[in-house]
């Protein structure tokens, strides 16, 4: 049965390349180094890897992994096992072997597709490996160098089936297959069908996006944003996509500049270190229509004055295939980088009281609900976890805090699920992070919420000290207690080596809370409350 609301006819992930090829076909598609290709170029060189991912025995349904960083082969997997009905799996580069085997096993992947090295590490090794301890059957296919017999060459796959026809996708087969970051637990895998591509067309008519575009890519394609609002985006109206394995400033602008790109995608550090660098005051910023990114409000601003474009705040997340509420390009500046806007076209959002569920007035606290076409399925082979995601009546729950002023405009707060009581008063852990990395020996900090008997929740803190850097904790504690009300301050603070993060950098709190439970439990975290002398 269709889900209400939810058109059949949309046009599916490898219809948006059919479009392109068929609309702009001479037009250039992807830049990777020195290869320039068309669309109609790539069109025809994702149906020969679509065939031969079906000589390898793909059929509808099945999961198709790439773990290789941002080049053209990546994109051809991509819609090649698009095409062959398969549901691709992007793998992020910095996995370990372990974290690999997990989602590999996890996801039940028929097919990897590598790249032999990448930044020094030999993934083909790892590889091999990994095929011994998956409990599935799994060819390897190589993009690069194998003495492996029992692998598949790139070039091989790349040459096709004779007699191929592509599979037929309708708009609600799964599609794509992505990991959370996995911050609270093991990640999971978040199943979306081909109807996003909906939000992706309600995206292009909110930032005026057309064939003259151009972006270049930095970011890695295996994360949601990269993929949906970057790759997928610029295909479906036949801009240009320019792509870079990994983030260095100095060519970033080079290619910013020789490929006339008209938007910047960026997260914060790729931003500062555009805006730090000395070759930045060389560029002709003059195409460049607008950057997107999750930024601070004075680093938002900072982008603007030296793009002189629109620097917008989105919101978006791996369930909800990336961006679902954005400004617009006519926004003032306090909207465009203090709030992150409306939803787009076809999403529909409610704010919901934390304790009764019930919609709260604008201006109010509350949590954020979502509906639309760009919602995930739900989480692969997780019953549970799916249905805690959504309430009863089909709305994905967020679990992040917003209000919606009186235009309309949503402004993030936080994750619900990391904001904590003390005495029932409510603490967001991001004030308390900032405050402290705020002070000059901290590079990094983790706030979050433990159970007390007597206030029900107090804050506890992990610092990580800059590089020679040397504090107490009750240093830490004063400097908080000078800008923090009094409840809000840390009871405990721990100085780590080291913060335990996801392959995307996001912190695991969830292994900070288990080693306070557990000190001597194996997790890579020193807890020490004295002096830091690293």
């Amino acid at each position: 049965m269709t889900p209400v609301g939810v058109r059949t006819d949309s046009v599916t992930v490898d219809g948006l390349l059919d479009r392109a090829a068929a609309d702009w076909g001479e037009l250039t598609a992807v830049v990777d180094g020195t290869r320039r290709t068309t669309y109609r170029e790539l069109a025809a060189l994702c149906r020969d890897v679509a065939g031969g991912l079906a000589a390898l025995g793909v059929s509808k349904g099945d999961r198709v992994a790439i773990w290789m960083p941002n080049r053209l082969e990546w994109v051809t997997a991509f819609f090649g096992a698009i095409s062959a009905g398969a549901v691709v799996v992007p793998l992020n580069t910095a996995l370990s072997p372990a974290e690999a085997l997990y989602q590999l096993a996890h996801s039940g992947a028929s097919v990897l597709i590598i790249c032999d090295t990448f930044r020094g590490r030999d993934y083909l090794s790892d590889s091999l490996t990994l095929r011994e301890q998956v409990p599935q059957s799994l060819s390897l296919v190589v993009v690069g160098e194998s003495s492996d017999p029992t692998t598949v060459a790139w070039q091989q796959l790349a040459s096709g089936m004779p007699g191929f026809a592509p599979t037929v996708n309708h708009a609600l087969d799964p599609a794509i297959m992505l990991y959370t970051s996995g911050t609270t637990g093991q990640p999971k895998g978040a199943i979306h069908c081909h109807r996003f591509t909906e939000t992706l067309a309600a995206t292009a008519t909110r930032l005026r996006l057309s064939e003259k575009d151009c972006v270049v890519l930095y970011l890695p394609l295996f994360h949601v944003y990269a993929l949906m609002a970057g790759m997928l985006l610029m295909v479906s109206v036949g801009a240009k996509l320019v792509l870079m394995e990994r983030f260095r400033s100095p060519e970033s602008l080079r290619l910013i500049r020789s490929e006339g790109a008209t938007m910047v995608y960026g997260v914060p550090t790729t931003y500062i270190d555009q805006l730090n660098d000395p070759a930045v005051d060389a560029i002709d910023f003059a195409k460049i229509r607008f950057a997107i990114t999750p930024l601070a409000p004075d680093l938002s601003r900072r982008v603007r004055a030296k793009f002189r474009a629109p620097c917008l705040n989105t919101y978006g997340s791996t369930e909800t295939a990336s961006t679902v509420i954005m400004p617009t390009l006519k926004d003032t500046v306090d909207v465009a980088v203090g709030t992150v806007g409306r939803p787009l076209e076809g999403i529909r959002t409610v704010i919901v009281d934390e304790v009764t569920g019930l919609p709260v007035p604008d201006g109010a606290q509350g949590l954020l609900l979502i509906r639309g076409p760009s919602i995930m399925l739900g989480y692969h082979n997780d019953p549970i976890a799916t249905a805690g995601a959504f309430n009863g009546e089909g709305w994905f729950r967020t679990g992040d805090l917003v209000r919606r002023d009186a235009k309309g405009n949503i402004v993030f707060i936080g994750r619900h699920t990391d904001h904590y009581r003390v005495g029932g008063e409510l603490v967001d852990p991001v004030e308390v992070e900032t405050v402290l990395q705020a002070h000059p020996a901290v590079q990094r900090a983790a706030a979050a919420g433990v159970p007390d008997d007597r206030l029900g929740q107090v804050g506890y803190a992990w610092v990580q000290l800059r590089s020679g850097a040397e504090v107490t904790v009750e240093n830490l504690k004063a400097h908080s207690a000078r800008a923090l009300a009094a409840f809000k301050v840390p009871r405990q603070i721990f100085l780590v080596a080291e913060l335990p993060t996801t392959p995307s950098g996001k912190v695991q709190k969830f292994r900070l809370l288990a080693a306070v439970e557990a000190p001597a439990a194996d997790l890579d975290v020193e807890l020490d409350t004295e002096p830091n002398h690293a």
